[in-house]
């Protein structure tokens, strides 16, 4: 009986080595591509559209990073040694942005006194999200003193407003165009400063406002707190007028303060980091992802793990926050930012 025997594969022909050659030629343009982004990034201080590749250095470092090991592998000769060097310089040009956030995150607060410290919450509750009973179980597990709130439209105060005045029972509200919807809810008094920034109608076409408050700590310590709206970096002159009107209204007040608000930028750009010096402002949420929670795609919103810090606070003049914190989730797309703070 003779033995019978499988069919032995054939090699791999041309096709299959053509294709195995497109894709390491992919990787590696791939790779010099990154770091390509990452060195004109650098650049942002000086073309402002180059500033907002700034944004993504959250995927430039780690993208970098792997272009280094996909270069060093797939090459050989004088090709590799030219693409290892172009893919490190664009690895230090994100590292450069991307390591003094993570350093700075590891810094210890100074400790909380016994006495006379405030707690602070900022949350930007999304236009779409309707489900307020998440947002107060939000507040009351963390029971701050005063809260400010973006994106507080209507709907959203038809439901929060009840809930909040029996502990609240100091606030006020911004109604205007989209980024012109605001809160600020308190049990401490406070006096309204420049409320001439905070329109009154919900049809306004005012796209941007500020709420701007005096307060006085109870052993009579006085600071402001100002929130506000920024939108997006795109168009890049917008988002730069709005900071220089901020930046305007910001000189102007003297003595302990605190920006706090969802600012549509990460600190690894330019403008946010110009903003923050040119006012001497000290920004306390370091290495802080507060969005997305969700994206719309493919047809409905649907849960994201949050990769960018867009929601911001600042201190100046002598407020010492000890304490810094992501919030718990409620049904909006941003994490809230809780801090407890003192006035030196």
């Amino acid at each position: 009986m003779s033995r019978r025997h499988r069919p032995s594969c054939p090699p791999a022909g041309p096709a299959m080595s053509l294709l195995f050659k497109l894709i390491r030629l992919g990787l590696v343009l791939g790779a010099l591509g990154v770091a390509m982004l990452a060195i004109l990034a650098l650049f942002g201080f000086a073309v402002p559209e180059l500033d907002l590749l700034n944004h993504a250095q959250i995927f430039l470092l780690p993208g970098t990073l792997l272009g280094l090991v996909i270069v060093a592998v797939l090459l050989r000769g004088t090709l590799r040694s030219v693409a290892v060097i172009v893919v490190l310089v664009g690895l230090a040009a994100s590292a450069n942005v991307m390591l003094p956030e993570f350093i700075g995150s590891q810094q210890a607060r100074p400790t909380a006194p016994a006495s006379g410290t405030v707690t602070m919450m900022t949350h930007n509750l999304f236009g779409m999200n309707y489900e307020m009973e998440k947002v107060i179980a939000a507040i009351r597990a963390e029971d701050p003193d005063i809260i400010v709130l973006q994106e507080y439209f209507g709907e959203q105060a038809t439901d929060l407003h009840p809930l909040l005045l029996a502990d609240y029972p100091f606030f006020v509200r911004c109604r205007g165009g989209k980024r012109a919807n605001l809160g600020l809810y308190s049990r401490l008094p406070f006096a309204q400063v420049d409320d001439g920034a905070c329109p009154n109608n919900a049809y306004g076409t005012t796209r941007t406002a500020h709420i701007l408050a005096d307060f006085q700590t109870e052993d009579g310590k006085t600071f402001s707190v100002i929130t506000t709206h920024m939108d997006w970096p795109i168009p890049v002159a917008r988002q730069h007028e709005q900071l220089d009107a901020l930046s305007e209204v910001v000189d102007k007040i003297e003595g302990p303060m605190i920006l706090a608000g969802d600012f549509n930028s990460t600190p690894w750009s330019y403008s946010l980091r110009d903003f923050v010096a040119r006012n001497g402002f000290t920004r306390e949420t370091v290495n802080l992802v507060t969005y997305p929670l969700s994206w719309f795609y493919f047809g409905a919103w649907r849960d994201t793990i949050p990769f960018l810090p867009l929601d911001h606070v600042m201190t100046r003049g002598g407020v010492v926050v000890h304490d810094l914190h992501a919030g718990q989730k409620t049904a909006s797309d941003h994490l809230p930012v809780v801090f407890t703070f003192s006035v030196e």
